[in-house]
């Protein structure tokens, strides 16, 4: 006699879950990627995550400092 598994051990066996769903991630909005931290500007308009979004110290960005410019 040849009884099959339960369905839940099934989806246990190949998806590690009971429900047979894969467990989701947070994916990034503006990049797809999976990420932890999401950044929204003072808008609220999701730009970027810690995947795409490199931080950088303000005193060594030339650009916050327009008055510095030369024209």
């Amino acid at each position: 006699m040849n009884i099959p598994d339960h369905p839940v051990i099934r989806n246990m066996e190949t998806t590690g879950t009971p429900d047979g769903k894969a467990e989701q991630y947070p994916r990034c909005p503006a990049c797809g990627e999976e990420c932890e931290t999401v950044f929204r500007d003072r808008f609220g308009a999701y730009i970027g995550c810690d995947v795409c979004v490199e931080t950088k110290d303000a005193w060594e960005v030339d650009v916050c400092f327009p008055e510095s410019e030369v024209e």
